[in-house]
């Protein structure tokens, strides 16, 4: 586990609660992890609130449906939406108070700790002081540079990526939902879609036979089998091949 994983405490009887049987009920065990799931995904944001409009997000990384996730969210009180269509638990924000307080306290115990070494530096000589100030500031500037160059490169790296699928795949529709996507896949995954992405285009050449991009990303279909799928023409020219064949051999 990661050090600066957050926790948020679950109680041994949570699921007798009403309001979760109703959700086991209606959607079974897979309903039940969708909601702990949403609590995790609230505890890790700074504001313990998550945005309506991205549940398609939280969908896809829970590998099920957006309606299924859209449900548990709305419809059975389990969560509080604001004005800005947020959601958040104040039950659970209410559990994590006697937390957040230990964190406060600790954090205020570093902060003196801090203090009292800043007023022992500013004791020194005034010209080793700033110095220090001085070599901060540009060590601070320095790494501010290098965080921005390296976001800016990746995002080149990975509109890039996206764009050469986007042509390999020959099938233009939905693009912002695909870019969307496209973020949220591992690299290994990435590897797997374009050792395969050309067999697919090959095997399906009228597009219109050919899944929708959207589609084919969200079903993970790179790990499928390709097989040639023919138009309704080519079908009936391959019925009337094999027919012929038998008649010739009978």
């Amino acid at each position: 586990m990661k050090k600066d994983a957050y926790y948020f405490p679950h109680f041994c009887n949570a699921r007798h609660d009403r309001k979760l049987k109703r959700v086991q009920k209606e959607l079974g065990v897979e309903g039940y992890g969708i909601f702990f799931m949403i609590l995790e995904v609230l505890r890790d944001q700074p504001a313990f609130k998550y945005p309506i409009e991205d549940l398609d997000l939280l969908a896809d990384e829970f590998g099920t449906s957006e309606q299924k996730v859209t449900t548990v969210v709305c419809n059975y009180k389990l969560f509080d939406i604001d004005a800005e269509k947020n959601f958040t638990s104040d039950k659970m924000v209410l559990y994590l108070q006697p937390y957040l307080e230990r964190s406060i306290k600790a954090r205020n115990a570093a902060n003196k700790r801090w203090a009292s070494i800043k007023n022992n530096a500013q004791a020194l000589p005034e010209h080793s002081a700033s110095s220090a100030e001085a070599m901060q500031v540009k060590e601070s500037k320095v790494k501010e540079s290098k965080v921005k160059e390296s976001k800016v490169k990746e995002s080149k790296e990975l509109t890039k990526e996206f764009d050469a699928f986007w042509e390999a795949y020959e099938k233009k529709k939905d693009k912002s939902k695909c870019f969307k996507k496209w973020k949220l896949l591992t690299p290994k995954e990435k590897e797997a879609i374009f050792n395969c992405v050309s067999s697919y285009v090959k095997s399906t050449p009228d597009p219109q036979y050919r899944k929708n991009p959207l589609t084919w990303l969200n079903g993970k279909c790179w790990e499928d089998e390709i097989t040639v799928n023919l138009n309704p023409a080519e079908k009936r020219l391959k019925s009337n091949i094999d027919v012929s064949r038998e008649w010739l051999n009978g």
